[in-house]
């Protein structure tokens, strides 16, 4: 029996699962943020902690 080709190389495979788990973080930073923010938390002390850009808070 012939086994199907997989659809994607081990390589690619790797960089899209690197990709998603680097999106995955950067949402959780976001999210984080948010919080931060709507508890009032200065927002430059959230950038400090968070790691973010403050354009990155502000396109949210």
């Amino acid at each position: 029996m012939n086994e199907p080709k997989p659809y994607y190389s081990r390589e690619e495979l790797l960089t899209l699962l690197d990709y998603v788990q680097q999106k995955a973080k950067e949402e959780t930073k976001l999210q984080v943020a948010e919080c931060m923010l709507d508890y009032g938390i200065d927002s430059k002390l959230v950038v400090t902690l968070t790691g973010l850009t403050a354009n990155q808070l502000t396109k949210r």
